[in-house]
């Protein structure tokens, strides 16, 4: 599978905004859906992105908590995935460019138990698998546990090729998250998948956005993670800038997906005012 094939049709950047981050703009829990389809509606009305990158979070299993840290109690509410996508299909047609996979799929594959390697692969197909009804080209993943000191690398490899055997017409898009891997940082880590989210906030907190440019064309998605400060995004760790870093992608013929992840209290209007800025970018104009 190629990123040609999946983005024959793009001729330029498509700009999109993470639903984790949606709730916020009006002052709601993130795990609050009606929230999250409230804003998308919203952000659609105001014509501020091309589409949604669709979070599918694990505090909304009705199986357990989260394996990750997560502030939410564990009795906020609760959504199967099948349900989400009929909801989503009841509001309207959402233009969901990236869904981003349960992030506890990767604690489950790198567990020494048989039975949570077994439901990592279930998540994982189920995350795929809503990802193609709601037409998205690409499925974020987290692909490992970021507390594990060391990780079967060729086995998720291994995985990552079958994933993307069974579908063909989805990226299967690893992200370059933490790692407390000795000597394997996120580039490292990355390296061998065909499919690559590039999140510039873990970039900029490795040091390793240089280390990414030789390979855009396996990047599929870029995740513009960080705090809206005077009209900018910033990221929370390391001194990356993000204007400069976005152009140097855009001179290199990226077309594909850049995506917002807010951190932190934000204003809507404030929101939207960057995301025009972006789009400017994401054009070319």
């Amino acid at each position: 599978m190629h990123l040609q094939s999946i983005y024959r049709d793009l001729v330029m950047v498509m700009l999109s905004i993470s639903t984790g981050c949606l709730p916020r703009l009006e002052n709601k829990q993130f795990f609050e859906l009606t929230s999250v389809v409230r804003m998308m509606k919203r952000l659609v009305v105001d014509s501020a992105v091309d589409g949604f990158e669709f979070v599918l979070l694990p505090e909304w299993s009705r199986e357990g908590p989260p394996l990750t840290l997560s502030s939410a109690s564990v009795d906020c509410e609760k959504h199967a995935v099948a349900e989400i996508a009929e909801m989503l299909e009841a509001e309207g047609d959402f233009p969901i460019l990236s869904v981003h996979a349960n992030r506890d799929i990767g604690n489950y594959l790198c567990s020494d138990m048989a039975e949570d390697v077994k439901k990592g692969v279930r998540l994982a197909e189920e995350c795929l698998s809503f990802a193609r009804k709601m037409n998205a080209k690409v499925c974020v993943f987290h692909l490992w546990d970021t507390f594990k000191e060391s990780l079967d690398l060729v086995r998720l490899e291994s995985f990552h090729r079958k994933l993307q055997s069974q579908f063909t017409d989805v990226a299967v898009s690893v992200e370059n998250i933490p790692t407390k891997c000795h000597d394997m940082g996120p580039f490292k880590l990355v390296h061998g998948f065909k499919h690559k989210t590039l999140d510039l906030k873990w970039a900029s907190m490795y040091d390793e956005f240089d280390l990414f440019m030789p390979y855009l064309d396996e990047v599929d998605n870029v995740h513009i993670q960080g705090r809206l400060e005077s009209g900018r995004l910033r990221p929370s760790v390391g001194n990356l800038n993000y204007e400069k870093a976005l152009e140097y992608i855009k001179e290199h013929d990226f077309n594909r997906i850049f995506t917002v992840e807010l951190e932190g209290a934000a204003d809507h209007n404030a929101v939207v005012e960057y995301l025009g800025k972006l789009s400017v970018l994401a054009s070319g104009k």
